[in-house]
């Protein structure tokens, strides 16, 4: 079926979308609220890049606890917006019989995706601030990294899986 041929259905969010995003916007004001709690204790220089072995290789100024917690927002916003034309995303055997499923399922796919990828932002600005006070960086910073991919994908491939169950 063609975008333009495809149904255009307003479909309300379901509980689980409304818990979602009130979830994360909580956690973005917890992560903002951190950040201005710990700024005054932030020195001037702070490792905002961590090599594999955890060690940081990158340096920047303490504004750099801002930015996770700015592009998580921002894709946030985005992947919200996204979520408002499901009948754009692509699809496998869509039919006017099944678009209303295949667009719940996609819509709450997007949905977890933003969740997940804003709290992977938010890690990351709570890591840069704990580890600015740290006298030696001791923690494996790739492993956060490995798990995020994981569930991410994860998702990802469970959501694609049961599009196909819905048919």
């Amino acid at each position: 079926m063609e975008i333009k041929d495809r149904p255009k259905i307003t479909i309300p969010k379901t509980l689980l979308e409304k818990t979602l995003d009130i979830t994360t916007i909580i956690l973005f004001i917890i992560g903002m609220i951190y950040c201005l709690q710990q700024w005054m204790t932030l020195p001037d220089q702070i490792a905002i890049h961590f090599n594999m072995k955890g060690e940081p290789d990158g340096w920047g100024g303490k504004w750099g606890v801002w930015l996770p917690l700015v592009i998580g927002l921002i894709l946030w916003i985005g992947l919200s917006q996204l979520e408002k034309y499901p009948h754009t995303y692509n699809y496998l055997n869509l039919n006017m019989e099944n678009a209303e499923r295949q667009y719940k399922n996609a819509r709450l796919m997007i949905n977890l995706m933003k969740t997940e990828i804003s709290i992977f932002f938010m890690y990351i600005s709570w890591m840069i601030i704990e580890f600015s006070s740290a006298d030696k960086v001791t923690h494996h910073n790739w492993l956060p990294v490995v798990i995020f991919i994981i569930v991410l994908f994860s998702s990802i491939g469970f959501f694609i899986y049961r599009s196909f169950k819905l048919k």
